[in-house]
């Protein structure tokens, strides 16, 4: 009988250390996954709070055929800071060249809410400047980083170069 009460003994201690372990995995696994719902709330919320928005009047948009470049303003009309250097664009599909760097507009330091920056964008295709070519432009910003994530949207028009 002692021998039976030792060997049921080491059954249930072995099993409550096999347990434990399950559970250490567990509450592991559960602190892993909300950590990642965090995240993703929090990139969610910046998403929602960043916008883009083109500036300007679209049907007369600068440009120089002699170089193949297009001038473009774009206003940050969302609620976060924009990285101005965090930036890409496609000329009708295709990736264009950001030429020099961008400027702010009406004395601005940082691309925050409703300041405009101009940027200059290299086609890798030619262009005619004689007022009724038409291209689509298509901008991608993001925003400065924030508690590890970053916000990003982008914008499509159709603009007429002039």
């Amino acid at each position: 009988m002692a021998d039976g009460g030792a060997s049921n003994m080491i059954l249930l201690v072995t099993a409550l250390l096999i347990c434990g372990a399950a559970s250490g995995i567990l509450i592991q696994s559960w602190t892993n996954t909300a950590a990642s719902i965090g995240i993703n709330q929090e990139q969610l919320g910046l998403d929602s709070r960043t916008k883009v928005t083109f500036s300007g009047d679209l049907a007369k948009t600068t440009c120089d055929a002699g170089l193949n470049q297009i001038t473009i303003y774009l206003q940050n009309s969302g609620s976060s800071i924009l990285d101005e250097t965090e930036f890409g664009a496609f000329i009708d599909g295709q990736t264009s060249t950001v030429v020099g760097d961008p400027t702010f507009l009406n004395g601005a330091t940082e691309w925050s809410s409703g300041v405009v920056v101009q940027y200059t964008l290299q086609s890798s295709s030619a262009i005619a400047c004689n007022g009724s070519e038409e291209k689509r432009i298509t901008a991608v910003v993001a925003t400065i980083p924030s508690n590890g994530v970053t916000g990003s949207d982008s914008v499509t028009e159709v603009v007429k170069l002039g």
